[in-house]
C-alpha cells in the first residue's frame, strides 16, 4: 500500500466500493499518463484479489498466466482478451473468464475499464484437508506434498 492509496487492499469482507470515484483517481494518476496503465488492487485475500484496471488505447497485458481460475469484466471501452488462439473483442458490460494457469492477454481497443478477479481454488472441503493446504501454502511442516499445485 502506498501513502497516496492508505485504504487499500481489503482483505475480503463486506465493503462497498465506489467505482466510479476509483476509476476517477486512476485516471487522473501518473502511471497512466506514463504507462498508458495504471490499476488498483481493491481485495487481496489468500484466495480471492479484485483489482480494478484502466488502460489507454493500444495498452493492456502482455501474455501471462495467473494462479487460479479469472474473470474479465469490461466497464468501459473495449478490449481484446486473446488466449487458446481466440480473440474475443468485449465492450462494457461483456465478460470474459478463463480457467488457472492458461496463458491470455489484454489489450484495451479503446480507453478502457477492467474489472479482474483472480480466485486460487480451495481443493478440500474438510476441516483436515483445508489445514493441510493452509500449511503447504505458507511452507509449514504437515502439508501433504501431493497437495502442491
Amino acid at each position: 500500500m502506498s501513502e497516496s492509496r492508505p485504504d487499500r487492499p481489503h482483505p475480503i469482507a463486506l465493503h462497498r466500493y465506489d467505482l466510479a470515484a476509483q476509476l476517477a483517481r486512476l485516471r487522473s494518476e501518473a502511471p497512466l499518463r506514463e504507462h498508458g496503465r495504471d490499476s488498483l488492487t481493491l481485495v487481496r485475500d489468500a484466495d480471492f484479489t479484485l483489482l480494478l484496471m484502466v488502460l489507454v488505447t493500444g495498452q493492456g497485458l502482455p501474455e501471462h498466466t495467473a494462479p487460479g481460475p479469472i474473470s474479465v469484466l469490461v466497464l468501459d471501452g473495449r478490449v481484446a482478451f486473446s488466449s487458446q488462439g481466440q480473440r474475443l473483442e468485449l465492450g462494457p458490460h461483456g465478460l470474459v473468464t478463463l480457467p488457472a494457469r492458461v496463458p491470455h492477454e489484454v489489450v484495451a481497443l479503446e480507453n478502457s475499464a477492467i474489472l479482474i478477479t483472480i480466485a486460487v481454488p480451495v481443493t478440500h472441503t474438510d476441516a483436515q484437508g483445508l489445514e493441510q493446504e493452509r500449511r503447504l501454502r505458507s511452507g509449514q511442516p504437515g502439508g501433504s506434498p501431493d497437495l502442491r499445485p
